[in-house]
């Protein structure tokens, strides 16, 4: 008895059980990147998961479970999975533990072979990761369920589903160049995410009170140039969740996030350390927005000098405001959070324009210059104590201070 050839065992795809892969002779390895014949044993999720053999776009049979297909360029060991709920009400959820967080559970490889597939079982629960065990049951619903592959953040397998899961569920692990288009639903999803990794990294609540998730829009990249709003604004901008937030004294004016294409996951968001306030003079509004302010050192050199802030200021009266500067405080904080007082305020030692125009303006405000060196977490700012026609206000801008590794010659050369 010969060996068939490759045409017989491509013949022979209905009989796509393990016993035929036994039984016959054919490998499926001998073809495993044919696309006409990509047939390979799946791994198992779980003890209960059943083996099937699956051949890459082909009609899924067995029971309920989730089939990833890899057709990506490599083989892939699956570095993390995730699933959320399609309102984002329940929040981000691990699938499995990674190693680095949870280092006393038993790791399991679950490889995915160029051309072939990997089975998991129908999510049952979602893993809690401060407990390193099973966490509580996913409820019957709607959901986003998102497989990374720990190579680039556009390689990625993914699918909504509804749970229980009724019959196989395939996800293409492969390539996506761009986010799909935003949707009301994405854009609550997206804006719920953020909110609640806004609280977690130190958002005070009293800044969030109005945000309303329902509330979320669609908008576009790049983000455009707009006056602080009277009330929060939620808008998902591709894969980037914006939230503005009304003037008020303490920053942030704004907090940024960066999500996954499918909105599953978030970043740690951005809290601006800069503030906007506002005056009104009758009906007319003038809006004061401080502007980040950037700046370089190099490691071990000497320390950066910052001694000037920029605000933006909009002003929508139709007349000329006389405008005073009556101090600087210079913030600082080490641990990542808002900058604080530090020390006494400071004179200005200039400030142009001396008077607001109608309209948009750039106020540029000089002080006494400080050395701001970053070493890990620390963080910058500076508030301006403003006196608009004999009414106060105060606003603040950060600082951001980069520390970059100074260029050495070549002693070979």
């Amino acid at each position: 008895m010969t060996a068939p050839d490759a045409n017989q065992c491509r013949s022979s795809r209905a009989l796509a059980v393990v016993a035929w892969v036994a039984l016959s002779g054919c490998s499926p390895s001998a073809d495993a990147r044919d696309p006409a014949m990509s047939a390979i044993t799946t791994a198992t999720a779980t003890a209960s998961s059943v083996a099937v053999i699956s051949v890459l776009g082909e009609p899924l049979s067995g029971p309920p479970r989730l089939v990833i297909e890899n057709h990506s360029t490599a083989d892939i060991e699956l570095y993390a999975g995730s699933i959320v709920d399609q309102e984002g009400k329940l929040g981000t959820m691990a699938l499995w533990p990674h190693a680095n967080d949870c280092p006393g559970h038993e790791h399991q490889k679950r490889l995915l072979p160029l051309g072939g597939t990997y089975d998991l079982a129908t999510p049952a629960h979602a893993f809690d990761d401060e407990k390193c065990a099973p966490g509580a049951a996913l409820p019957p619903g709607n959901y986003v369920v998102h497989i990374d592959s720990g190579y680039a953040s556009e390689l990625y397998a993914s699918a909504e589903i509804s749970l229980p899961l009724s019959e196989p569920v395939r996800l293409r692990m492969e390539a996506h160049e761009k986010p799909p288009s935003c949707t009301p639903l994405r854009a609550r999803r997206a804006a719920r995410l953020v909110l609640a990794a806004s609280k977690i990294a130190g958002a005070p609540d009293a800044a969030l009170r109005d945000c309303d998730p329902i509330k979320a829009v669609c908008g576009s990249l790049p983000l455009p140039e707009e006056v602080p709003p009277r009330a929060c604004s939620l808008t998902l901008h591709e894969n980037l969740l914006r939230i503005r937030l009304p003037p008020r004294t303490q920053a942030p004016k704004e907090i940024t996030g960066w999500l996954d294409h499918d909105l599953v996951a978030t970043d740690r968001p951005n809290l601006s350390g800069s503030s906007s306030a506002e005056l009104f003079f009758g009906a007319d509004r003038v809006v004061f927005e401080g502007i980040t302010g950037r700046h370089m050192h190099e490691h071990g050199g000497k320390a950066a000098g910052v001694g000037s802030m920029t605000v933006r200021v909009v002003n929508a009266s139709k007349r000329t405001l006389k405008l005073k500067v009556l101090g600087v405080q210079w913030l600082f904080d080490g641990d990542c959070g808002a900058p604080k007082e530090e020390g006494a305020e400071l004179p200005a030692a200039s400030f142009e324009p001396r008077e607001l125009p109608p309209g948009e303006s750039s106020l540029q405000i000089g002080f006494a210059s400080r050395s701001a060196y970053q070493v890990h977490c620390d963080m910058f700012g500076s508030r301006a104590r403003l006196q608009v026609e004999g009414r106060q206000v105060v606003v603040t801008s950060e600082h951001e201070v980069t520390r970059v590794e100074p260029m050495r010659r070549n002693e070979a050369f």
